[in-house]
C-alpha cells in the first residue's frame, strides 16, 4: 500500500510556490504508478532554495501538515514523510552553507523525533563507513577521500544536481 494523491496533496498545497513543479511532476508521470518519494525530494530542495532565497512565508504550514501527516494512522504516510521529506531534507540542505538546522524552530514534537532518529542513523553509517578497510582484492587502490564540493560544483545539470542533493549528504 502506498501513499494516496490525496495525501501528498494536503502536504503540497499548503506551498503555494511549489505549484509548478509539482504540476510539471504529475504530467511527467501522468497515469503511471507515481514516485511520490521523488515528489518529496523535489519539495525538499524547493524548502532549502526557498530558505537560500528568503522565501519562508509557506515553511511554518508546510512544517504543521508534515507534522500532521507524521501522526496520523496512515504508516505509508508517516514513511514517505519521514524518508522522503525530512531525509531528502536533511541531505540537500548539508550541501548548502545555511545546513539542515536552520530549520530546527519549524518543526514539531514528532518531526523533531523522527529528524533525530534520521540523524542518529546517519551518523551510525558515517561512522561504520569510516571503519571499513579495503578488501584483500582492493591492494591496488588506494582509498581517496572524495571531494564532495568540488564533484558536486562540476555538474552543470541544475535538476541532475537536485537529485545527486537528494540522494547523498555531506560528511561533517
Amino acid at each position: 500500500m502506498s501513499a494516496t494523491r490525496e495525501a501528498v496533496e494536503s502536504i503540497i498545497t499548503t506551498v503555494p510556490g511549489f505549484r509548478s513543479r509539482w504540476e510539471a511532476f504529475l504530467n511527467q508521470w501522468g497515469d503511471e504508478d507515481t514516485p511520490w518519494y521523488l515528489a518529496m525530494g523535489d519539495l525538499a530542495s524547493y524548502v532549502v532554495e526557498s530558505y537560500e532565497d528568503g522565501h519562508v512565508a509557506e515553511l511554518r504550514a508546510l512544517f504543521n501538515a508534515v507534522e500532521t501527516a507524521l501522526v496520523s494512522a496512515d504508516e505509508s504516510l508517516k514513511e514517505l514523510v519521514s524518508i522522503g521529506f525530512i531525509e531528502d531534507l536533511q541531505n540537500v540542505a548539508s550541501h548548502h552553507a545555511a545546513g539542515a538546522g536552520v530549520f530546527r524552530h519549524w518543526r514539531g514534537v514528532t518531526s523533531l523525533v523522527v529528524w533525530d532518529k534520521i540523524e542518529a542513523d546517519m551518523r551510525k553509517v558515517a561512522e561504520w563507513t569510516a571503519r571499513q578497510k579495503p578488501r584483500w582484492w582492493h591492494f591496488w587502490r588506494r582509498r581517496q577521500a572524495v571531494d564532495y564540493e568540488s564533484a558536486l560544483s562540476a555538474v552543470e545539470n541544475p535538476e541532475l544536481r537536485r537529485m545527486i542533493e537528494q540522494m547523498s549528504r555531506k560528511p561533517h
